[in-house]
């Protein structure tokens, strides 16, 4: 199930309280910080502390990293900083209407994924998304079935992967940067083919590894909110796990070894 936790930090000098939540979705190694509310009162050292306390509990929930997403020009910056998160990312988010499919050059060129199109958009995903990015960048939320673009001779060079609220519906486009057609279009046929908008504004975001994206968002009409900062602290520490065994098929590509492992170490320990 996902856990959820508001944390409040209540200064003993005089200052403003500072309030904060911490969500872990159900199944996901990454938690992330939900919102801060706090005054212009409020003292730095505040929402330090409060950073601290989310911190502490997403980690007894087992967490194994934390994210917060933050303007860059923020005065509260180098607090998250001080907190010991370090910036992964950067991203721009852009505000969207839905567009008639009547008016752009590609009409219907997305439509719905199915399980048939996991494994290209695997291989896109792997693709395009760093391996550092990985770890906290899901192939999918799996909100909602999200798009899929797939060009004439059958290849899946663009997903959308979808979340719906109340307040919108945003979106994050993964591009193959050699896209056989123009991005800016093919964005502004995934704004028409996005189902059941139902007149909420979207929100398109832009991550900073997909430079191509930000780029095509800016010559279409979509209002552009400030630079952001995919910010991460990390729980756990990396360590290399050493094979007990090199297999010479798996360091060529290839999927599988040539022959069993758990039956050879069967028949060395008989």
């Amino acid at each position: 199930m996902d856990h959820a936790f508001t944390g409040i930090f209540d200064p003993d000098d005089g200052s403003d309280r500072v309030v904060g939540q911490v969500l872990l979705p159900s199944g996901n190694d990454s938690a992330h910080l939900n919102y801060l509310l706090l005054t212009e009162n409020a003292a730095s050292h505040g929402l330090v502390h409060l950073l601290e306390g989310l911190i502490y509990r997403a980690g007894q929930w087992g967490a194994k990293q934390v994210v917060a997403e933050i303007d860059i020009d923020s005065e509260h910056f180098p607090l998250f900083r001080q907190a010991g998160f370090a910036v992964l990312m950067k991203e721009r988010v852009f505000r969207c209407q839905k567009v008639s499919n009547e008016v752009v050059p590609l009409r219907k060129a997305w439509r719905i994924w199915t399980h048939e199109d996991i494994h290209a958009m695997r291989r896109l995903y792997l693709s395009v998304v760093p391996a550092l990015i990985q770890p906290v960048e899901p192939l999918t939320r799996q909100e909602m079935l999200g798009l899929v673009y797939v060009n004439k001779v059958g290849q899946l060079q663009a997903y959308a992967d979808l979340v719906y609220g109340p307040a919108g519906a945003w979106v994050l486009p993964v591009v193959h940067p050699q896209v056989d057609v123009a991005v800016s279009d093919l964005l502004q046929a995934m704004l028409a083919d996005l189902p059941e908008v139902n007149g909420r504004p979207i929100y398109v975001t832009a991550r900073s590894y997909q430079p191509w994206i930000e780029e095509a968002m800016q010559q279409i009409s979509a209002e552009a909110w400030p630079e952001q900062a995919c910010m991460i602290r990390y729980l756990t520490l990396r360590q290399r796990a050493e094979a007990e065994f090199s297999f010479s098929a798996v360091e060529n590509g290839k999927p599988e070894p040539t022959f069993p492992v758990t039956s050879i170490k069967t028949n060395q320990q008989e």
